[in-house]
């Protein structure tokens, strides 16, 4: 309603704030009220927008386009780690935090003046470009070539299910199915990112091992969302979202669970990284897959609900099974 430009901007601006705030923290409740609450309005809000653009300008190559757009996230993880460790060295934790929320509000605002959907007039214009490119030399008629260009256009607006609105989104099994898949696949890439080094030392390599165990995980995500990205287009969204995360549950199996070296972890990371990385892109494609691209940005929201609830419960709960179980448990 108010352009993406303008809550890209909102976006940067609740991310810097939350950060900046933290710096001012004495307590745990304010904590979870600015880098918690505050800065986590501002990524979700950010994520809807990033997920949306590429797929409103491009008909084709979406899952590469979108897979580079979210890969960003992967190298500011890169860019950021150890620009934070040198802040905290330099200004202390809490002088880190307000420069970061000083880089981060700029940063973003800045390049919200260029963010933008795909306008109403080119999207005419390429409804006219496909009717040219059905028609062919009197062995089309007009009407048919109309009806053919329409229902192509129908299904990149509004996806194999035609649901024309929120309420029939959510009527849909579909948006159910993918809304249950996306929540489990999001809780174990949260629990497994966030559990590598604890797990590291537990089978004897150092916190500096485990670190870098985690890192080469996040960098694997960089290459993993483009080229899934890029694969997805050739076999399609759907099966692409289910392949990675069954190589994903299998390299769990069979490469973490046996895992009592650094170079098995190592390998570990790179495969989990890999394939688990693409989650994110895939959200929003499969959503455009399901139904289109009207209404995305509020169906990636109306997921992206599920996904907050998922990434702040399941590593609390999976905190609990390891003090219960034991890290063989």
């Amino acid at each position: 309603r108010v352009g993406m430009g303008l809550t890209t901007f909102i976006g940067g601006v609740l991310l810097g704030m939350g950060h900046f705030g933290a710096g001012f923290c004495t307590e745990v409740w304010q904590l979870a009220l600015t880098q918690g609450f505050l800065a986590g309005a501002g990524v979700g809000t950010i994520f809807i927008v990033v997920s949306t653009i590429p797929t409103s300008w491009f008909s084709k190559n979406q899952g590469f386009l979108i897979g580079v757009v979210h890969s960003g996230s992967g190298v500011g993880g890169l860019v950021l780690a150890p620009l934070t460790r040198f802040l905290i060295n330099k200004y202390t934790l809490t002088g880190a935090l307000k420069i970061l929320g000083v880089i981060l509000a700029v940063g973003i605002t800045v390049v919200s003046l260029g963010m933008a959907t795909k306008p109403d007039e080119l999207v005419d214009q390429e409804e006219e470009e496909n009717i040219d490119r059905i028609s062919t030399a009197d062995s089309v008629s007009e009407h048919k070539v109309s009806v053919l260009a329409k229902k192509r256009m129908s299904v990149r607006s509004f996806g194999v299910r035609d649901v024309h609105s929120t309420g029939g989104v959510l009527r849909s099994q579909e948006f159910w199915y993918l809304n249950v898949a996306v929540m489990l696949a999001e809780a174990a890439f949260y629990v497994v990112l966030f559990f590598l080094p604890v797990y590291a030392i537990g089978i004897g390599l150092t916190s500096e091992q485990g670190a870098l165990i985690a890192g080469v995980a996040n960098g694997a995500t960089i290459v993993g969302r483009i080229t899934i990205g890029y694969i997805a287009d050739l076999s399609g969204n759907i099966n692409m979202f289910f392949i990675t995360h069954l190589l994903v549950t299998l390299s769990c199996f069979f490469l973490w669970f046996p895992a009592k070296s650094l170079m098995v972890m190592m390998v570990f990371a790179c495969t989990f990284g890999l394939f688990a990385g693409s989650l994110t892109p895939m959200v929003p494609l499969c959503s455009v897959t399901l139904f289109g691209q009207n209404g995305l940005a509020n169906n990636v929201g109306l997921l992206g609900i599920g996904m907050v609830l998922t990434t702040s419960a399941a590593p609390v709960i999976a905190r609990v099974f390891y003090e219960k179980l034991g890290q063989n448990g």
